[in-house]
C-alpha cells in the first residue's frame, strides 16, 4: 500500500508539469509533422511514388494525433486507484464524474483516428490514380481532424482541471497527522509556521488559506505531518473550499486540533466557534480533538478563560512567545505516553 501511495504522490509531481494543448495546437502539430515529408526520389510510376508518399502523410498525421491525445488522458492520475482522501479532495477541487467522461472520450478517440488511419492507410495503397490518392489523404485529414475538433470543450475542461489539480499536496501517509482546523483567520498557519517553520500564505484577511499547507516535526521520535487547512465555517453545506479541509480531517487526521480565536479580529464569535467544534466533534467522533486557544497574547485574561470554558474547560493557551501546542504534542507522541 505504501508504495502505491508513493508512486501516486510521484504521478503527482509529474502531472503538474504537464500541459493540456487545445485541438487547433494539436491539429497545428500535426500539420506542421507531416508538411515535413518529403516524397522518396526513387525511380518508377507515379501512381506508386504516390501512393507511397500519401501513405506515409496519412501515417504521421494519424499517429501523431493518436499518441499525442492518448498522452493526454494519462496525464491524470488513475482516479479509481488514488487514495481516498485524493478522490474526497479531487471532488473539492472539479467535477470528477465530468473528469472520468473527458478522460474517457480522449481514450475513445485516439482509438478512433487510430481506425481511420488504418482504413485509409489501406484506401490510399488500393488507389487507381494520383489524384484517388491525394483525394483518400484529403479524406483521412478531414475525417481525423473532425474527430479532434469535436474535443474542443473537452480539452479546454480537462486543462481548467489541470490547473485546479496542481493545488493536490503531496501526502506523506507513513508519518503521523495533525491537521489544523477551525473558522477563517483564527491562525492555524501562523501555528503550522511556529510548529514546523514552514512558509505559508498569512494575511490579516479571511480564507488566506484556500489549499492545504504542510510542514514536518519531530515528536517523541515521530515524524509529525501538520496540515494547514481552508476555514470551516458552521452550516450543512460546505464550499469547494471547505471540502478540502473535510478531506484531510476525514482520512489524514491523527490529531484534529482545533484552533480558537478568542479576540474578535477573526470576525466569530466565541459561541460560532464552539458550535463549529461540537459539529466536528460530532462529525469525526472517534478522532482525537485537541483544542488550542491562540492569540493569547492578542486577548485579555478574561476573553481567554471564557473561551477555555466554552470550549469544556480543556483547552491549551497558545499565542505569541508560547510553545505550548507543540509541547503538547511532543507529550502526546512521547516514547513514555505510547508506551502507556
Amino acid at each position: 500500500m505504501k508504495k502505491v501511495r508513493k508512486n501516486l504522490n510521484r504521478e503527482l509531481g509529474r502531472f503538474r508539469e504537464s500541459f493540456f494543448p487545445s485541438s487547433e495546437e494539436l491539429l497545428e502539430q500535426a500539420f506542421s509533422k507531416t508538411s515535413k515529408i518529403m516524397p522518396r526520389k526513387r525511380k518508377g510510376p507515379a501512381l506508386e511514388k504516390r501512393r507511397s508518399a500519401n501513405y506515409f502523410k496519412a501515417k504521421t498525421f494519424g499517429e501523431s494525433l493518436q499518441k499525442k491525445i492518448y498522452l493526454l488522458s494519462k496525464q491524470f492520475p488513475e482516479i479509481d486507484g488514488m487514495n481516498p482522501f485524493y478522490v474526497d479532495f479531487l471532488g473539492a477541487l472539479t467535477d470528477v464524474v465530468r473528469l472520468k467522461k473527458n478522460l474517457a472520450r480522449l481514450k475513445a478517440s485516439s482509438t478512433v483516428i487510430k481506425r481511420i488511419r488504418h482504413e485509409y492507410g489501406k484506401k490510399i495503397y488500393s488507389s487507381r490514380s494520383t489524384a484517388q490518392a491525394d483525394r483518400f489523404l484529403n479524406e483521412a485529414f478531414g475525417r481525423m481532424s473532425s474527430v479532434v475538433k469535436k474535443l474542443r470543450v473537452t480539452l479546454k475542461q480537462l486543462k481548467e482541471d489541470a490547473k485546479k489539480i496542481r493545488e493536490t499536496p503531496s501526502i506523506d501517509f507513513s508519518a503521523e497527522t495533525v491537521v489544523l482546523a477551525g473558522f477563517p483567520n483564527v491562525g492555524k498557519t501562523t501555528l503550522l509556521k511556529k510548529l514546523t517553520g514552514a512558509k505559508a500564505e498569512i494575511a490579516a484577511y479571511a480564507f488566506t488559506t484556500k489549499g492545504i499547507n504542510s510542514g514536518f516535526f519531530e515528536a517523541g521520535y515521530h515524524k509529525m505531518q501538520v496540515l494547514d487547512t481552508p476555514g470551516l465555517l458552521d452550516r450543512e453545506t460546505e464550499s469547494k473550499v471547505e471540502g478540502k479541509a473535510i478531506a484531510a480531517l476525514k482520512h489524514l487526521a491523527t490529531v484534529v486540533v482545533f484552533v480558537m480565536d478568542p479576540t474578535q479580529f477573526s470576525g466569530f464569535s466565541v459561541e460560532k466557534q464552539v458550535s463549529l467544534l461540537n459539529h466536528i466533534r460530532e462529525k469525526f467522533a472517534g478522532k482525537k480533538i485537541i483544542v488550542v486557544v491562540n492569540k493569547a497574547d492578542l486577548a485579555s485574561e478574561k476573553e481567554v478563560l471564557e473561551a477555555v470554558k466554552a470550549a469544556g474547560g480543556e483547552a491549551i493557551v497558545d499565542g505569541e512567545g508560547s510553545n505550548a501546542l507543540k509541547e503538547s504534542l511532543e507529550a502526546l507522541f512521547s516514547p513514555q505516553k505510547q508506551a502507556k
